[in-house]
């Protein structure tokens, strides 16, 4: 019987000492992963609570195996999220670091304190390991939803080459955002000006729109043509670096769709760093005038960039 008793004294003497040897004071809980994505799109991705929860493999709002996360700010790169569990709750910091143009790592780490009761720093080590893996699943849920261009800008975004050089043009100014008809107006004198000069057209026309101020418009429509036409008062030949470098996208939708397209296709040539050398264009693909309901236009957004 002694024997059993020093045994069970010995046993939880070697207990205590693995506790306190092999779990420290403070646990550190770091989790990492790299997405194949720019880091201001993430940023600005994560800046939004509600795109949290297009990727969020728990429960909405922001719940995984009983844990509890929530955002409380952004600092630079960096997020505060709070972490509670039941009634007790710790922060960790999510950091955003920068590889290249199209490649970056998060960053996530938290802290736990124990204390000098074994059973409690025990206890506080399991909790460790499962706020570990609950972070796992959280970073790698996150990945997979950025690495996907659509995720972040609403649509996918082919960087490509420049298919026709030479154009024919023509431009006029208006006091208010032109409507379809007025840009068909418009498209209709340049086919028959193309027509006239025994050409043919190579694609669908050309639109771009700059709002100079708040009544100034300025539209310019152009259509590829299989050689180059003379320029006249009304109509411009214009060129476009055959094999050159350009951005393009296809949406669904009406003048809100569009624009809201070209505002993200700013922000992907932004975020990747490029630079343009000529203005960016609708290529319509609808007859808009044919097709009077807008959520069935289809229309190619291009942005030449190098």
């Amino acid at each position: 019987m002694r024997k059993i008793l020093i045994g069970v004294m010995v046993l939880a003497a070697l207990l205590l000492a693995w506790v306190y040897l092999f779990i420290p004071g403070k646990l550190k809980v770091h989790e990492a992963v790299s997405i194949r994505a720019a880091m201001p799109a993430v940023s600005r991705s994560l800046s939004h609570d509600d795109n949290w929860k297009k990727w969020w493999p728990g429960e909405t709002p922001f719940t995984l195996n009983k844990y509890r996360f929530s955002t409380r700010g952004k600092i630079f790169n960096a997020f505060d999220i709070a972490i509670a569990d039941g009634s007790d709750s710790l922060q960790s910091r999510l950091d955003l670091l920068f590889f290249d143009i199209d490649s970056m790592a998060i960053g996530w780490d938290a802290a736990i304190n124990t204390s000098i009761n074994p059973f409690h720093r025990l206890a506080k080590h399991r909790q460790a390991k499962a706020l570990h893996q609950n972070m796992q699943t959280i970073l790698e849920s996150m990945k997979a939803f950025m690495e996907k261009t659509e995720n972040i800008y609403g649509f996918h975004v082919a960087e490509t080459t420049v298919a026709d050089s030479v154009l024919i043009s023509t431009r006029r100014s208006f006091d208010h955002n032109p409507i379809v008809q007025e840009v068909d107006d418009m498209i209709q004198q340049l086919k028959k000006y193309i027509a006239d000069n025994k050409a043919k057209e190579k694609n669908h026309p050309m639109l771009h729109v700059l709002q100079a101020n708040a009544d100034h418009y300025e539209a310019m429509v152009a259509i590829p043509v299989d050689r180059l036409l003379p320029e006249t008062k009304i109509f411009a030949p214009k060129f476009l670096l055959k094999g050159g470098n350009i951005l393009e996208t296809e949406v669904k939708g009406g003048p809100f769709t569009i624009e809201n397209a070209f505002r993200e296709f700013e922000n992907y040539r932004s975020d990747h760093k490029y630079t343009s050398p000529a203005i960016p264009y609708q290529l319509l693909i609808t007859d808009r005038v044919k097709e009077s309901d807008t959520t069935r236009w289809i229309t190619k957004l291009y942005y030449p960039v190098f």
